[in-house]
């Protein structure tokens, strides 16, 4: 996560708690990642203006 090291560690924590609380409608066969970890990166990706 060296990415993310201008972040402070307990707000990403916050963040994760945070996706913890969404249902994954994913079968659980298929999961290759976590879907908290998935929509942090989404977010930190939106935040720094990525787009591929």
């Amino acid at each position: 996560m060296a990415a993310l090291e201008g972040f402070e560690k307990p707000r990403l924590k916050a963040l994760l708690e945070h996706f913890s609380a969404i249902e994954d409608p994913r079968e659980p066969w298929r999961v290759a990642h976590p879907l908290p970890e998935v929509l942090l990166l989404v977010v930190c990706g939106t935040i720094c203006d990525c787009d591929d």
